[in-house]
């Protein structure tokens, strides 16, 4: 069966034009125009992803976001009119996935949602044991959880991808051009800004539960995993 997005606008020309274009691509699509009749919604049915607007009349496409993340880690795009870059952090920062501005290419959304299902439904390839540990983590493959000190990191899809493959290679260090590729594959724009800020996301979630693992800053050039025993995440390095 094809794949379901559920779209959330309440502007009825953007939300059948999201509409035509997913369409095109082979989803399946149902839309709403309130974030209240989405999270209804959501009682009987699971989507593959969410496209979410930021401003609408009930409430915002951020707390939308805030409770499906409460309960789900279903990929999340934004697509809003609100396009400074405090917006787009704020939308990866509570749980987004991607956040593309109006107006927008109708075709690169339907390429996004493509590229965010596909990315949540990959598999890990696991050796026998399907873990390893660096610092005070410990990272489960199979499970795609990494856990502190018996405490579970609450990733994202991306989030984790990120963090594995740079942890994985530990202490080699990746450009951002490559995480680029290898994470969201394909170019994004504001290309390795994406990638700066899902490092700023994980490092917060690293400092919260206290984990000797930082992701290092390489200046002019991109990140590595290193493990420092006693050290905490240094935020002002994204």
């Amino acid at each position: 069966m094809s794949k379901l997005v559920f779209v959330l606008d309440d502007d009825e020309y953007i939300r059948n034009i999201i509409e035509k274009f997913l369409i095109y691509e082979g989803f399946r699509v149902e839309k709403f125009k309130t974030g209240q009749g989405l999270l209804d919604a959501l009682q009987t049915v699971l989507p593959d992803c969410f496209v979410l607007d930021v401003m609408l009349p009930d409430m915002s496409g951020f707390a939308v976001c805030t409770k499906i993340r409460a309960e789900h880690n279903i990929p999340i795009l934004f697509v809003s009119a609100k396009g400074e870059e405090m917006d787009r952090i704020l939308g990866l920062e509570i749980g987004g996935d991607d956040y593309i501005t109006k107006p927008f290419s109708g075709r690169e959304l339907a390429v996004r949602v493509k590229s965010l299902i596909r990315r949540s439904t990959q598999t890990e390839p696991v050796d026998e044991v399907g873990q390893f540990t660096i610092g005070n983590l410990e990272y489960r493959l199979k499970e795609r959880e990494i856990i502190c000190d018996g405490v579970a990191l609450h990733l994202t899809s991306k989030e984790y991808d990120l963090f594995l493959m740079l942890s994985k290679d530990s202490p080699k260090a990746f450009s951002r051009e490559e995480l680029l590729r290898k994470i969201w594959k394909w170019e994004v724009i504001d290309g390795t800004r994406s990638v700066d800020d899902l490092v700023k996301r994980i490092r917060k979630k690293l400092a919260e539960t206290k984990s000797t693992v930082e992701i290092k800053t390489v200046f002019g050039f991109g990140y590595k995993v290193v493990h420092e025993a006693g050290a905490t995440p240094d935020d002002h390095q994204a």
